[in-house]
């Protein structure tokens, strides 16, 4: 039986999905990463949990690599680890130096706050990320990305073998599990809400900066100011190290309904008629935007790496320029009032099917099998 690891952070939890259409395949499956063990007991998935600081640390990142370099070192021959998230995919190269046990896997989902701003901080920290992952290179027999613009500066720089790479865009939707559930009630939830009369936008996202969170709010604020009273939605934790305020969001309170963390996102989803994501992070394929297109929402998002791959501008939505709220409000109020609505809803559905997870899955175990021929 195949051997096959996941490594990830703290949402390595979004792994079990894919996880256990591996298992059906043959695979013997682990997972690696920072959460509690919990949820993957509940499914059946052996779990290791290991130490992982988000932020740069030298001395927590050493140990945290010399204690992946215990794990792998346990692990069967051509045991094949696929590692996902900015920081696991540097650190198992690193640790798997010298180890003949190990292949090694690793997907870009995105690179991350130092491509997002132009600064002279971030053209050092560019050029220190272009040595570490010339150096890493060295020690990954295959390199995955989620987008073209990644693909693309990895082969400009010289990051990495054109032979060993390849793009397989997001890491999948069970699109199964987004059918519009005609027979639940949501009357409820819309009147605990009030959304009546008035279309709804919505975002679900973090609350940091770089999610374009106060554009969002500020263009809200200039639909209420221009007559334009739809319902705004804005759904998601607050971030402890980069969050925007509680008591900044609220001072939009007046345009926006502020829910927080929830656990009925699909629900709320389906509720709403555009979703909007103006990020300026340089994300891999946003997950979210998925899952709006599945539900068959118009989708509204910036002219960025990542973004771009989904939204097809007037095709399934609107691309829109980064930190532009005149221009956000434009294209929000273009889209929700143009006569091709729903033939943009209808596109979002068709436009998601190139994401499905079986075949991510089907793609994923194609690179598995050229690693264990090499």
């Amino acid at each position: 039986m195949n051997k096959l690891i996941l490594l990830g952070g703290e949402d390595v939890s979004a792994r079990i999905e894919i996880s256990k259409k591996f298992m059906a395949l043959g695979y013997s499956i682990e997972i690696i990463g920072t959460q509690d063990e919990a949820i993957f007991q509940k499914n059946d998935i052996a779990y290791t949990k290991y130490i992982l600081n988000r932020e740069f640390n030298i001395v927590n990142d050493i140990k945290t690599i010399l204690e992946l370099r215990a794990i792998l070192k346990l692990q069967e021959d051509s045991t094949i680890i696929h590692a996902f998230d900015t920081k696991p995919t540097m650190y198992l190269p690193l640790a798997a130096f010298g180890l003949t046990n190990i292949k090694v896997v690793r997907t870009i989902t995105g690179m991350g706050r130092i491509f997002t701003e132009v600064s002279f901080k971030n053209s050092i920290l560019k050029f220190i990320y272009n040595v570490i992952q010339k150096i890493v290179n060295l020690r990954v027999d295959f390199t995955i990305f989620q987008n073209d613009d990644d693909y693309k500066y990895f082969i400009k720089n010289n990051l990495t073998k054109k032979d060993k790479i390849e793009v397989i865009k997001s890491s999948g939707l069970d699109l199964k599990k987004y059918r519009v559930d005609i027979e639940k009630d949501l009357s409820s939830l819309k009147e605990e809400l009030n959304l009546y009369n008035e279309k709804t936008f919505i975002l679900v996202g973090r609350m940091v900066d770089q999610k374009g969170i106060l554009y969002y709010l500020e263009a809200a604020k200039l639909c209420y100011e221009k007559g334009y009273r739809y319902n705004f939605l804005l759904v998601g934790q607050l971030d402890t190290d980069q969050s925007i305020s509680l008591e900044e969001i609220q001072k939009y309170k007046k345009y926006v309904n502020y829910l927080g963390r929830r656990e009925d996102v699909k629900e709320l989803l389906q509720l709403s008629d555009v979703f909007v994501l103006p990020t300026y992070y340089r994300e891999g394929v946003p997950r979210v935007l998925l899952e709006a297109a599945a539900l068959g929402l118009p989708l509204i998002a910036t002219d960025m790496p990542g973004c771009r791959d989904v939204v097809v501008d007037e095709y399934n939505g609107k691309l829109i320029k980064t930190r532009d709220t005149q221009d956000l409000f434009e294209k929000m109020i273009y889209l929700i009032q143009s006569d091709k609505f729903e033939q943009y809803s209808q596109n979002a559905m068709k436009k998601v099917q190139e994401f499905d997870l079986d075949k991510v899955v089907n793609k994923y175990d194609e690179v598995y099998k050229r690693v264990r021929k090499n």
